[in-house]
């Protein structure tokens, strides 16, 4: 067939455009070179751009179709064209695909089942390859409790076996530890890095950092802490085993709530305190905003030497925090809330009031309360702190 009698055959198959809603299946078969031949597939659709790119012309109703090769431009008279047109049917394929790629998704995202070598990676048995191998030897088996029987267990004959993410594994016969939490709550002491590991720098310094408290399977799955408190800040840190939750936990537009207690310098009018937060207040990270909670008279700090050397050093690096010895004044106690977490920024803001801060506590972070835990304690998150943090990721 020409180019001619290819015009001619599709404009008479196809409908008119105020049909074209209709499913009509179409393959175009031609061959552009001597060594391979070309077939394109489409249905029935507003039928102008592959026209354009075919023949040069608009006014045909020809199919729109897919297709990876890009030289139909150049058919030759002589070349050897093909046109099947099938009957029209009520539903195209545009459903069809729609529902295979969200089977597909759903099955990918599908958390119930995963590799083996990934989950004894997740619960800190080993690097993705030391687990790899592990699994390569069969020496992995599964079973759907921890005290099932030898006769309940599986073995598993390899990395690619898909077990529950929550499955009992048992290592030659001895039980291999769960999974570690989605969540952990943390009561960071004073004197405390907020990082996994200390800068090259410091090392010489020895400072305790969170990677010397966080147990070390935890570590090995991928187990990070939520934010940051300052080194000389207490109070509840979390650790999360998902980067996409530590994302929702931390962003400023998703705008989870914090409360700390903080011990201020002097006397505090709340009704003029409370007004300045809610209008916010002015720092050299910009303006930030707080809700008052409630202040109450406090009997200051305890009595820490070295606390009182590292709050001197600071405040001479910054100058929005003014020096805090030798004071011996009346304290308060100032409990406030924000969704931001910048540099020191509860501490700049009451300073920038009128009110040093001389200890800082975080008391709340979410859905997750601080509560009795001890300093220097983990506790695992209750059912609806879980609860709530799984649905920040959903």
């Amino acid at each position: 067939l020409t180019k001619a009698v290819l015009l001619t055959t599709v404009t008479m198959a196809l409908p008119l455009r105020s049909t074209a809603t209709k499913s009509f299946r179409i393959a175009v078969h031609c061959s552009l070179h001597p060594r391979h031949a070309a077939c394109m597939t489409g249905w029935a659709a507003p039928p102008r751009q592959i026209t354009r790119r075919l023949f040069g012309k608009s006014h045909v109703n020809l199919v729109q179709v897919r297709t990876p090769h890009h030289h139909f431009s150049t058919l030759q008279d002589d070349a050897n064209i093909s046109v099947e047109v099938s009957q029209p049917s009520d539903e195209g394929p545009s459903i069809t695909k729609k529902n295979s790629r969200k089977q597909r998704r759903k099955k990918s995202k599908d958390l119930n089942f995963q590799r083996i070598d990934k989950v004894l990676a997740h619960r800190g048995i080993g690097t993705r390859s030391q687990t790899f191998e592990l699994a390569k030897s069969k020496r992995i088996m599964v079973a759907s409790r921890p005290d099932a029987p030898h006769e309940e267990r599986t073995r598993l004959m390899g990395p690619k076996e898909k077990v529950p993410f929550e499955a009992a594994l048992f290592l030659d016969g001895n039980l291999l530890p769960g999974p570690p939490p989605l969540l952990l709550a943390y009561h960071k002491p004073k004197f405390v890095l907020s990082v996994m590991e200390d800068d090259k720098k410091w090392k010489d310094q020895q400072r305790k950092h969170l990677g010397h408290v966080l147990e070390p399977r935890y570590i090995k799955a991928g187990m990070h802490p939520v934010g940051r408190l300052d080194y000389d800040t207490t109070g509840l840190i979390l650790f999360s085993l998902d980067g996409k939750l530590t994302q929702r936990l931390l962003h400023p537009r998703r705008g989870v709530k914090k409360d700390y207690v903080a011990t201020v310098q002097g006397l505090v009018d709340e009704v003029e305190l409370a007004e300045k937060l809610s209008d916010g207040v002015e720092t050299t990270e910009g303006m930030h905003k707080a809700k008052l909670i409630s202040v109450s008279p406090s009997d200051g700090p305890v009595d820490d030497g070295e606390l009182t050397e590292i709050l001197r050093i600071e405040s001479e690096e910054d100058d929005e925090e003014t020096g805090l010895e030798n004071y011996t004044g009346p304290y308060s106690d100032v409990r406030l809330v924000v969704s931001e977490g910048k540099y020191r920024m509860v501490r700049r803001m009451l300073a920038n009031c009128g009110h040093p801060v001389v200890e800082l506590k975080r008391l709340r972070h979410g859905a997750v309360e601080l509560g009795d835990l001890k300093v220097g304690e983990f506790r695992d998150v209750t059912e609806e702190e879980l609860k709530w943090a799984k649905s920040l990721i959903q």
